[in-house]
């Protein structure tokens, strides 16, 4: 079992945001926006705007991390990218091993692309940035 440093799992938490909103725009017929707006869906944290930082603070402790953590896009928030981070229930492990690690390589890291509320899927694709901005605001 290698260490997995905070390094590490920050570089694989920027892999999967930028996969997420790569995949995301493929679904999109304008730019998303640069800025991101990172939402982490536990630790009481939902409909809190946090920093890259401080959602490493909740998915890196003292060595240990999230079997599974999804990453995908919800929407257009206050003109930022909505990403939305959930990681599972289970308890913190500290070797990759243990994780979902698929694609292999990025440890409990699941990217998606867009997840919006049922309604929006049954809209015309691609879908404008007014679709996001009201997709948003249905969460």
């Amino acid at each position: 079992m290698s260490t997995v440093t905070e390094a590490t799992l920050r570089e694989l938490l920027e892999k999967s945001i930028s996969t997420a909103i790569e995949e995301a725009q493929k679904e999109v017929v304008n730019p998303l926006p640069v800025d991101k707006y990172l939402g982490l869906e536990a630790f009481g944290q939902c409909g809190k705007e946090l920093s890259f930082d401080e959602v490493m603070s909740f998915l890196y402790r003292d060595g240990t991390f999230p079997r599974v953590a999804d990453i995908y896009i919800r929407g257009i928030r206050d003109e930022h990218t909505f990403v939305w981070i959930r990681p599972s229930g289970h308890a913190y492990v500290s070797d990759f091993s243990q994780t979902l690690n698929r694609p292999a390589g990025m440890g409990p890291f699941n990217s998606g692309g867009l997840m919006l509320p049922g309604a929006k899927w049954e809209r015309p694709r691609p879908f404008s940035l007014q679709d996001l901005k009201e997709a948003e605001e249905k969460w």
